[in-house]
């Protein structure tokens, strides 16, 4: 899989989610914030296809003795840079699978699960910034 693609994809998730639950919720649009929570759970998912797969495998990118020389973490490979980034993806679409539940039952919890959805997806947004500085 391209490297671009890997880091740009989830960034266009995070603005459509948030924009989707944002303009939900001040309008007062239930299809609005399931949408968004909806593409917060695709994130995630895309998150675990690519976790899943070997993008992220170490033996592809460092060597057990790169590792043990290199203590200071200088010359960590930019795929694992990215690892926290997917863990809080996946982290965001349970979030979200939850306050989509509450959502629908009509409850008010909805609103701290979109809200930590939306922070630990931007917590991802922000780590994939961080690794493309040092890129």
């Amino acid at each position: 899989m391209n490297t671009t693609l890997i880091y740009t994809l989830p960034q266009w998730f995070i603005f459509a989610a948030v924009f989707g639950v944002t303009y939900g919720w001040i309008e007062k649009k239930r299809t609005f914030r399931v949408i968004g929570a909806i593409t917060f759970v695709l994130l995630g998912i895309f998150s675990l296809f690519i976790l899943s797969g070997d993008f992220f495998t170490s033996g592809q990118h460092i060597a057990h003795t790169e590792i043990v020389d290199k203590k200071d973490g200088s010359d960590i490979p930019f795929q694992a840079k990215l690892l926290p980034a997917y863990l809080s993806f996946v982290l965001s679409a349970v979030l979200a699978l939850v306050a989509i539940f509450f959502d629908l039952r009509k409850s008010k919890k909805y609103r701290w699960f979109i809200i930590f959805a939306g922070l630990t997806a931007l917590y991802g947004f922000f780590a994939i910034a961080g690794a493309l500085k040092s890129f």
